[in-house]
């Protein structure tokens, strides 16, 4: 049986179509409401209901029904060890070149690709930890963003993918 969470996506308002339409394309992943950034604060849901920040379209990228599933699998198995101020990021390898730079902002050369990491979603986490994570960076939005303010709010983050 999927873990039942609510669905947040990046964006500032739902797509057209109502709420339901979205709802729909997340059937079988457990999703229960879905709701943006913007309107969490509307979100009737409990403090420790799962919350999974996504992007849209939700589950049309390669792969992210997979991720999805693997950020609630490793939720599911820290949470009752650190109780709710864990968080699960998705990271994906970096293919684009890094460079470095001096703090005069000079570049100095290429940084190996090898030991980065880029943030994405889903980001999978408790409702009440992503509320108040959001209430005290209420400008984050990408996904670095929002895990940065969780990580700040006193979340344990860990990285799967």
């Amino acid at each position: 049986m999927p873990t039942a969470f609510v669905a947040v996506i990046r964006a500032e308002e739902i797509p057209a179509g109502p709420a339901a339409d979205l709802l729909t394309a997340l059937t079988g992943t457990g999703a229960r409401s879905v709701h943006t950034l913007r309107d969490l604060d509307t979100c009737g849901e409990p403090e420790d209901t799962v919350a999974l920040l996504l992007d849209l379209p939700p589950l049309a990228a390669a792969g992210q029904a997979e991720q999805v599933a693997a950020v609630l699998a490793t939720l599911g198995e820290l949470d009752d060890v650190r109780a709710s101020g864990v968080v699960v990021a998705t990271v994906r390898p970096v293919t684009d070149t890094l460079k470095q730079v001096a703090p005069s902002g000079a570049l100095t050369g290429t940084a190996d690709r090898e030991h980065h990491r880029l943030v994405a979603a889903p980001i999978a986490t408790r409702l009440g930890l992503l509320r108040a994570a959001l209430a005290r960076e209420p400008e984050a939005r990408t996904a670095g963003e929002i895990l940065a303010a969780l990580a700040w709010a006193g979340a344990s983050v860990v990285a799967t993918g």
